[in-house]
């Protein structure tokens, strides 16, 4: 029996990137350990200060300040992140959420269309895939991926995730649905 192809029109919406976005960087990639040890350390270094107030000259200054940079520095990293992914929402949603790019799953692979270019990957070459709350990204290389938004029909987002898993090892695919 031949497996017919399916198509995708990725429209990403403010929605489906912000998601896909805070996903990959804080979860996926666990981007948020660096600031989480430098937080740590410091507050580390400022309790040991605090242990010395009035043994010490400034050791309560000392404290405050290296309680408070270890507090502010991982806070404006955070929030400057959170700040970039907004202004790109809004840049989506001014935009319209045009279609970014096309996909098409057949049974040798992913081909994917964007901007008159065409490129195909295998799908023993792919990486892994995740299936949000609102899409689907297909990571291609460790750091690239592709989102299939949600369309509303759960029949044909069952069927994508399914075709996807038949594909690719039961280890690199994950479900966050559930």
């Amino acid at each position: 029996m031949e497996e017919r192809n399916m198509r995708v029109e990725a429209r990403i919406t403010p929605k489906v990137f912000q998601e896909f976005a805070l996903f990959d960087t804080f979860r996926r990639q666990k981007r948020y350990r660096a600031p989480l040890l430098f937080m740590l350390i410091l507050l580390a270094f400022a309790a040991v200060c605090f242990t010395q107030v009035g043994k010490l000259d400034s050791a309560a200054l000392l404290g405050g300040v290296l309680a408070g940079i270890g507090i502010a520095l991982p806070l404006v990293y955070v929030g400057s992140y959170i700040a970039s992914v907004r202004r790109a929402c809004k840049k989506l949603s001014q935009a319209g959420s045009p279609v970014a790019y096309e996909l098409l799953l057949t049974g040798e692979g992913v081909r994917v269309t964007a901007g008159g270019k065409e490129k195909t990957y295998p799908w023993k070459k792919l990486h892994s895939a995740c299936r949000l709350k609102n899409s689907i990204a297909l990571y291609v290389a460790e750091r690239q991926a592709y989102l299939m938004p949600d369309t509303g029909d759960p029949g044909h987002e069952t069927k994508l995730w399914k075709r996807i898993t038949d594909r690719l090892p039961p280890e690199s695919c994950r479900d966050l649905r559930k």
